[in-house]
């Protein structure tokens, strides 16, 4: 995918469910994204990454898009988007053809390709990434690319994710309805490790978890390539509401109460440190007190279940057995006090908490982890892993992604 222009302008759009950003940003003659400008504002409009006002998150794109474009000196017209992965399906694929002591060329890998099946998922679906992890030959394991070995067989094998198409229209049609068009589509957790794991991190294999307000999401980087995306419908804001609930207070005093005293885990001299509560309902003079155990009772038990949910989605596609020694946490959850020592014991890994980074021009204000989606949905285009795409005669000038089936035919029209 290392398609993207030196000094050509790009904008990324990450539409979440507490806040809608848009940042911009361009490479520069070393080959480096560099931010110019961004805009973010708050909204109620999308819940657990669903649109729940339609009519009203179209007026609040614009205006953060048009904001950043002033700031920018820039006319956006089309964004880099990411999808929510809770909408998403993972597919892990290898597919075998026979070279019978051949040198393998590009037909080979493509028959290869071909014959694992990457063409069959349902209607209902759209593809959204299609990455080669590795080629296998006779007794060769992992290979990179295979091109020019000779071998009596070749595998390849391929991860593909892929999206409800209704999903993708419906943002579609969004974005179409304040005349943007989208660029390219990319996963959020994916994203999410462009901008905040390193080099070595890539290499070695690590988990990256991005707690957001609405959705958890998860993926594995390994041998920079992506083995695994996905998420689940809890996120930081359940957090919130179970405090307003258990507190009788309102929600925003709710999430004032987590972000200023909120800890996964208390020790005994949170018994005698008192908060005072905002009573809902009445006036604002009116509080009830409580101690910080008291509060972080309500964080402990949300929190476990969300780690242990993310678990149990790598234990759905068996990636729990493979021990990777690496996780880092990112998302605005992630600032909660004591989540990296909790999540710890739940992987029993080595963890840390990760700030957007691999980029310029990074101003305080973005410089947190609640913007690492964003921030990583720029650097889409650096990526070195292996797409499909990159095994196909025409790789393109834009960044634009088309369909599997039409690259597939450009091969047919070029190979019969």
């Amino acid at each position: 995918m290392n398609i993207l222009k030196n000094n050509t302008i790009y904008a990324a759009l990450d539409i979440g469910s507490s806040k809608i950003v848009c940042i911009v940003g361009k490479y520069n003659n070393n080959g480096e994204m560099e931010i110019l400008g961004y805009e973010y504002k708050s909204t109620k409009s999308v819940k657990k990454g669903q649109v729940m006002d339609s009519s009203n998150i179209g007026d609040e794109i614009k205006k953060v898009v048009n904001s950043a474009g002033k700031k920018t000196n820039t006319e956006i017209s089309s964004v880099i988007v990411n999808a929510n992965a809770l909408n998403s399906k993972s597919i892990f694929l290898k597919g075998t053809t026979e070279i019978n002591g051949d040198q393998i060329d590009d037909l080979h890998i493509k028959s290869a390709i071909n014959n694992s099946g990457i063409y069959d998922y349902s209607e209902e679906y759209k593809s959204l990434h299609e990455v080669i992890n590795h080629f296998d030959t006779d007794s060769e394991k992992k290979i990179i690319n295979p091109k020019n070995l000779y071998a009596n067989k070749l595998s390849a094998n391929i991860y593909q994710i892929i999206i409800k198409k209704n999903y993708f229209k419906s943002i579609e049609n969004i974005l179409s309805d304040v005349n943007l068009n989208i660029e390219y589509l990319i996963a959020s957790p994916f994203a999410s490790s462009l901008s905040t794991l390193i080099k070595d991190e890539k290499e070695m294999g690590t988990i990256c978890i991005d707690l957001g307000a609405g959705i958890t999401s998860v993926c594995i980087i390994e041998n920079n390539s992506l083995i695994f995306a996905g998420g689940i419908s809890v996120g930081s804001n359940n957090i919130t509401y179970d405090i307003a609930s258990g507190l009788t207070t309102e929600i925003e005093s709710a999430e004032r109460l987590k972000t200023l005293y909120g800890s996964v885990f208390s020790n005994p001299s949170d018994e005698y440190e008192i908060i005072d509560v905002p009573v809902i309902g009445h006036e604002k003079n009116q509080f009830n007190q409580i101690n910080r155990s008291h509060l972080n009772s309500f964080i402990k038990p949300r929190v476990e279940e969300t780690l242990e949910l993310v678990r149990q989605k790598l234990k759905e596609h068996n990636l729990h057995n493979k021990k990777y020694r690496r996780v880092v946490l990112t998302g605005g959850g992630s600032l909660l006090e004591g989540i990296d020592e909790f999540a710890k014991i739940i992987f029993g890994s080595q963890v840390r908490i990760a700030y957007p980074s691999n980029i310029l021009g990074l101003e305080d204000n973005i410089y947190k982890p609640q913007f690492s989606t964003a921030v990583g949905s720029l650097l889409v285009g650096r990526e070195n892993q292996l797409e499909i795409s990159d095994f196909f005669p025409e790789k393109g000038d834009k960044i634009n992604k088309k369909g599997i089936f039409r690259r597939f035919y450009r091969w047919l029209d070029h190979y019969i």
